[in-house]
């Protein structure tokens, strides 16, 4: 069975009377995944699952952990399994849960959503694929109905053939980029600099179905950066701004950029991955905090999970949620084999990034 939260009395007190579109757009996404056969139960944490004898619970993410391995017993006890979570809302609504953050760095707490899989430290595997469909910060109700709106549309047309694979790499890990991508040769690589933000970035992102960035993201700003070879300046590379007009429909983006995942933004907003999902992307895949990769080869960490993401994302009938399963565990057996054991920036890598997008959906 999979599920979908919905937070539909928090809906109403957060949107007002702009929730009824809201609501009537995921009706629409859940007709469509119904008919796609994916049987769904949708639910408000704050009414349970009474049926199921699952209590109410606040929308806080202990509560929310509670009751999501309560319904698992449940299921289970009659002889069936969670096999998706889809959160609707962004953190205003249902709140990332936090886990310990393996690595000494600045980022404290580590948001995410893994726990709501059951991850955690001693067992960084989700058990069920998680994926969110949020809403910008500040709020755009708008936005959240267009997505739901798009999951719809994206059900009804079913997978797509498979389109053009686009990697945006700082110029100074071409080679890290090289390497992750040795094995699909129909990648397409353009190298910031010389790309740089602005209406060449416009022009390369159309046209791709697939698009991995392996670049800078800063605490401080919205947009994500190249750097040159021989130079630590950060060079613009994808600006919020670059998206205003485009449609990036059916598109699927991994970025391992620092903060890639963030909604709320630093300037006057939006962010670039509120940009993206105001532009159509079926999912996106990136981290709240900081990220680790490797400058030179060999590939580590985030450069391991893109490769993994879109390794997982070419096989047939790949559906979003799985994508990232199967990437997590690709990540922890070549750890197992390479050490033993994941390390700090194994586990942040593991714990730490999110899907914003309807895990069912299929490639």
């Amino acid at each position: 069975m999979h599920l979908a939260l919905v937070p539909r009395r928090r809906f109403a007190t957060l949107y007002g009377a702009a929730a009824p579109p809201i609501f009537a757009a995921l009706d629409a996404a859940l007709a469509a995944r119904a008919a796609a056969g994916l049987a769904t139960r949708a639910y408000d944490p704050e009414d349970g699952l009474p049926e199921l004898g699952v209590a109410p619970a606040p929308l806080e993410p202990v509560a929310l952990l509670a009751q999501l391995r309560a319904a698992a017993e449940a299921f289970s006890a009659q002889g069936a399994i969670i096999e998706s979570l889809w959160i609707i809302g962004g953190p205003q609504a249902v709140p990332f849960a936090t886990l310990p953050n393996p690595m000494p760095d600045r980022d404290g707490p580590l948001r995410t959503d893994a726990p709501y899989g059951l991850a955690e430290p001693s067992e960084p595997m989700l058990r069920w694929p998680v994926g969110r469909t949020p809403d910008a910060e500040p709020l755009a109700p708008g936005l959240l109905a267009e997505q739901l709106h798009q999951i719809a549309r994206a059900h009804a047309a079913g997978p797509r053939p498979p389109g053009r694979l686009l990697a945006i790499s700082a110029a100074r890990w071409a080679a890290v980029t090289a390497e992750l991508l040795a094995e699909l040769p129909e990648a397409v690589i353009q190298l910031a600099p010389p790309f740089v933000a602005g209406a060449q970035a416009a022009q390369g992102l159309a046209g791709a179905q697939l698009i991995v960035c392996n670049l800078h993201g800063v605490n401080s700003g919205d947009s994500w950066y190249g750097q040159a070879p021989s130079d630590t300046e950060l060079v613009p590379a994808l600006r919020p701004a670059d998206l205003a007009g485009l449609r990036l429909d059916g598109v699927v983006v991994v970025t391992q950029a620092c903060f890639g995942a963030r909604l709320a933004p630093v300037g006057e907003g939006p962010t670039l991955a509120a940009a993206m999902l105001a532009a159509g992307v079926s999912g996106l895949y990136g981290a709240l905090g900081l990220t680790y990769g490797a400058p030179d080869p060999p590939p580590g960490e985030s450069d391991l999970l893109a490769h993994a993401l879109l390794v997982a994302l070419r096989e047939p009938g790949a559906r979003l949620g799985q994508a990232l399963v199967a990437a997590q565990a690709a990540i922890l057996r070549q750890a197992l084999r390479r050490q033993g054991a994941p390390d700090a920036d194994d586990l942040k890598t593991l714990l730490g990034f999110v899907l914003y997008g309807d895990p069912t959906l299929a490639m």
